[in-house]
């Protein structure tokens, strides 16, 4: 099977949302679909343009008037969609890892925090057989293998995950969760 290149965020995330990159975290794509399903716990609001602006730890309670907040700022609600926020505190491994005439190439922190944050706070790079290993030691060898076929999958795109001390997400018994996958 071909699968089209990911040209555009808005195209990422309608893609997300169908389940084609595999586990994620709970989502919701209007704020009335959220609203619907009753949620309760952590929401992160999040863009559909690339590097927008995100909020995250927002209380379920008080997304609705936080949604009402950013678009009075002139952010379009159809800009933004819905995501429980990850069990960050658990994190072990987050970053992004791509596939390139170098072989594997993971940029990667492990500090607990939200990814751009944490990536900000300290990151390394790394390639070869050691970001190979690397992958294969913090994710199961179920996410472990399909992060592999993802990056066959997906020429030329970087994956962005983060890797849990426990099991998240849509599928069960996986620890790690695709946040994007994007051309580089």
């Amino acid at each position: 099977m071909n699968y089209p290149p990911v040209l555009t965020k808005r195209s990422f995330v309608n893609r997300f949302r169908t389940g084609e990159f595999g586990n994620r975290g709970p989502m919701w794509d209007t704020i009335g679909d959220f609203l619907d399903d009753g949620c309760k716990g952590l929401i992160h609001i999040r863009n559909r343009v690339a590097g927008g602006p995100t909020w995250y730890d927002i209380p379920a309670e008080l997304v609705e008037v936080t949604y009402r907040d950013i678009t009075l700022m002139g952010i379009p609600g159809s800009q933004l969609y819905f995501a429980a926020m990850a069990p960050t505190e658990k994190t072990v491994l987050q970053g992004e890892v791509i596939q390139s005439v170098n072989g594997i190439e993971l940029f990667y922190t492990q500090v607990a925090k939200p990814m751009r944050d944490a990536l900000r706070e300290n990151a390394k790079q790394i390639s070869g057989i050691l970001a190979l290993e690397t992958l294969k030691f913090f994710l199961d060898p179920s996410s472990f293998d399909w992060m592999q076929i993802l990056l066959e999958r997906y020429e030329g795109h970087v994956i962005e995950f983060s890797t849990y001390g426990c099991c998240w997400g849509t599928i069960p018994n996986r620890n790690t969760v695709v946040w994007e996958v994007r051309m580089y």
